[in-house]
C-alpha cells in the first residue's frame, strides 16, 4: 500500500476524525466539572440585615395605630337673591285743553267750571296714584319682615336641624404603625432589624457568606458611576481585602478592561462602598470580575 493509494487517505481520514472525536469529548468533561453559579436575591428594604429572609414592613417600632379622619369639605353659602324694586306708575296725562269751537247764537262755557272740574279729577287721580303706591311699599315691607323673620328662625334651629357631615367613599389610608420606619410596603411586622438593600420580599439566604458577598456587589454596581462613552462589553478582574470589622482596603485590578478609565471608576467606586462587619469575624482577599453591563441590576 503506498501513500497515494485509496487505503492509505482512507485510513489517514479515519484517524484525523478518532483525534477530533476524543478532543471534543475532553473539552466536555472539563467544562461540567464546574460547579453550577449559584443566585441569591437579597430582601429590599434600608439596612444590613444581609440574612434577612423577610422585608420589613413600612410603619414605626411603637407599633400603634390609628385612622386618619377626613375633614369634610364647607358647603359654599348660596347668594343671596337680589331684590327688584316694584316700577313706580307713571303719572298720569294732563288732557289738553282745547278752545271749544262754539257757534255765536250758543253761550259761552264756564271756563272757571271745566278749571274746578280738571282740578278735582286730577287730585284724584294723584291720591289713587299714591294709594298704590303707598300699598305696595307695605307689601314691600311685610314681605321683608316675613324674610327676616324665616332667617332668624333659621339661625335659632340651625343646631337642630344640621343633618351630621357626610362621610366620603374614599376611606383615608389606614396607617399601620407595626413594623419600623425604613421597612417597605408588603413586607412582614416580624422583622425589627431591616432589610439588605435588595429587592425581593423573601429570601432563603442558608449560605451567610454568599449573602455578604451578593451585598458587596450589589453596594458596589449602586456606588459605581459609568464613565460616558465606553462601551458595554467591558470587564474588570478586582481583588480587594474584606476586612473582619467590614471595611475594604487594598483594591487592584487582576485583569485590566483594557480601558484606564472604567478600572479607575471600578476602584473609586470600591472606596465609596460601606460594607457591615463580616459574619465569620475574618478579613479575607475577595476577586470578582465586574462588568460594565452589570451596572444597572441589582
Amino acid at each position: 500500500m503506498t501513500a497515494n493509494s485509496p487505503g492509505a487517505f482512507m485510513l489517514s481520514a479515519t484517524l484525523h476524525a478518532v483525534a477530533l472525536i476524543i478532543a471534543l469529548l475532553l473539552g466536555y468533561i472539563s467544562r461540567s466539572d464546574d460547579p453550577p453559579e449559584k443566585f441569591l436575591e437579597l430582601v429590599a428594604g434600608v439596612g444590613d440585615n444581609y440574612m434577612a429572609t423577610e422585608a420589613p414592613a413600612l410603619g414605626t417600632s411603637e407599633g400603634l395605630k390609628s385612622n386618619v379622619p377626613k375633614v369634610a369639605e364647607p358647603k359654599p353659602t348660596p347668594p343671596e337673591p337680589v331684590r327688584q324694586e316694584a316700577p313706580s306708575a307713571p303719572p298720569a296725562p294732563t288732557p289738553p285743553v282745547t278752545a271749544p269751537t262754539t257757534p255765536a247764537d250758543k253761550p259761552l262755557p264756564d271756563f272757571a267750571k271745566q278749571v274746578r272740574r280738571n282740578i278735582i279729577v286730577g287730585e284724584s287721580k294723584a291720591k289713587l296714584l299714591i294709594k298704590k303706591e303707598q300699598a305696595a311699599e307695605k307689601k314691600r315691607a311685610d314681605d321683608e319682615a316675613k324674610k327676616l323673620t324665616k332667617e332668624q328662625f333659621d339661625a335659632a334651629n340651625k343646631s337642630k336641624n344640621t343633618p351630621p357631615p357626610k362621610v366620603a367613599s374614599n376611606k383615608s389610608p389606614k396607617v399601620d404603625a407595626e413594623g419600623i420606619a425604613k421597612g417597605v410596603v408588603g413586607g412582614s411586622a416580624a422583622n425589627k432589624v431591616g432589610g439588605a438593600g435588595g429587592k425581593a420580599l423573601t429570601s432563603d439566604n442558608s449560605d451567610v457568606l454568599a449573602a455578604y458577598e451578593k451585598m458587596l456587589r450589589d453596594r458596589l454596581r449602586r456606588e459605581f458611576v459609568a464613565p460616558p462613552g465606553l462601551s458595554d462589553r467591558l470587564k474588570v478582574e478586582i481583588e480587594v481585602r474584606s476586612n473582619a470589622d467590614g471595611s475594604l482596603t487594598g483594591a487592584r485590578v487582576v485583569t485590566s478592561s483594557g480601558s484606564a478609565e472604567y478600572d479607575r471608576a471600578v476602584l473609586d467606586a470600591i472606596r465609596s462602598v460601606k460594607m457591615p462587619a463580616r459574619p465569620d469575624k475574618k478579613g479575607q482577599s475577595v476577586s470578582f470580575i465586574f462588568s460594565m453591563s452589570e451596572r444597572g441590576e441589582g
